[in-house]
């Protein structure tokens, strides 16, 4: 079950404490897990950067990339008040299936 995470300030106090305590005193000490802890200490970049990095870029590569510019923006010019699905039905009607799970349903 999440919890809530931990701040930059946390961290620094864990790692001050773990110089002098084993890992589950000083995790209960600063507040948090010892899972927690373990996950600190394989990865010792502050809360903050790993959010960071979190929101920008990962996941997936964009499944449209190639189609934007050939195709979405010029359907989006010509009729710019233009819903979402109606641009996958026309690309689908195109013979180019983009989300083949989504126009199944």
């Amino acid at each position: 079950m999440p919890g809530r995470p931990i701040t930059d300030q946390q961290q620094r106090y864990y790692m001050s404490l773990r110089q002098k305590h084993p890992q589950k005193a000083a995790a209960a000490m600063a507040g948090f897990s010892t899972s927690t802890g373990y996950r600190t200490e394989k990865d010792p970049r502050s809360p903050s950067e790993r959010r960071r990095e979190r929101r920008h870029g990962g996941g997936r590569p964009d499944p449209l990339a190639e189609l934007w510019d050939k195709e979405i923006v010029p359907l989006l010019e010509s009729t710019p008040g233009l819903k979402p699905i109606s641009i996958l039905g026309e690309l689908e009607q195109r013979k180019r299936p983009v989300f083949p799970a989504l126009l199944t349903r």
